[in-house]
C-alpha cells in the first residue's frame, strides 16, 4: 500500500527527516501518520490492500474521513469492515471513501445513508464556482454528521466550496 509516509516510517513508528519535514510544514497531519501506520500493519493480514493508495485523512470533531484509491475493485463491504475496525480502535466515527472526481459520489459515501438529490453549480463573477448540494429534508436526521462538518470535509478533501441545503 502506498501511504503518505514512507514504509520504513510506517513500520518503525519513527519519522525519517523527510517525513518529519512534511509533518512540520503541514503537508501531512498526525492523523495521516497514524492511519498510514494502521494501514501498513493491516495490509499484512489483508493483501488486497497492496494495490491501494492512501490520499488524505481529514478530521472534524465527530468524524475521521480517509480517502483511498485502489487499482483493482475493492468491495464496499470490505471498506466498511476496515472502517469499523479503525472506528473501534480510534473510538470515533471513521469513514473510508474511494477517491473520485465526482462531488456527488464522494458526498454520498460520506453522508450515507442520507441521499444526495442533486448538485447545482453557481458561477461567481471572479470565475470561481461553488456547488449547492440538495438533500431531502427527511434525510437530515440520517446524516452521520452535521451539514457544516460535511462542507468542511469537502473543502479539505477537494478544495471546493459546497453548501448543503435541505429540500
Amino acid at each position: 500500500m502506498k501511504t503518505l509516509i514512507c514504509i520504513f516510517c510506517a513500520k518503525s513508528g519513527v519519522l525519517c527527516p523527510k517525513c518529519q519535514e512534511k509533518l512540520d510544514k503541514g503537508e501531512i497531519t498526525q492523523d495521516d501518520v497514524e492511519i498510514s501506520r494502521w494501514f501498513i500493519e493491516y495490509e499484512n493480514k489483508n493483501p488486497q490492500l497492496k494495490d491501494c493508495t492512501l490520499h488524505k485523512v481529514v478530521r472534524v470533531p465527530e468524524m475521521l474521513v480517509v480517502m483511498i484509491s485502489c487499482i483493482g475493485k475493492i468491495s464496499r463491504a470490505f471498506l466498511m469492515k476496515i472502517s469499523k475496525q479503525i472506528s473501534e480502535e480510534k473510538k470515533m466515527n471513521v469513514r473510508i471513501v474511494e477517491k473520485t472526481s465526482s462531488i456527488k459520489k464522494l458526498l454520498e459515501q460520506i453522508l450515507a445513508p442520507a441521499r444526495v438529490m442533486g448538485i447545482n453549480t453557481i458561477w461567481l463573477p471572479d470565475g470561481s464556482w461553488e456547488s449547492i448540494i440538495r438533500i431531502p429534508k427527511v434525510d437530515r436526521k440520517k446524516m452521520p454528521i452535521d451539514a457544516n462538518s460535511a462542507e468542511e470535509i469537502m473543502k479539505k478533501l477537494t478544495g471546493e466550496i459546497i453548501h448543503i441545503v435541505f429540500e
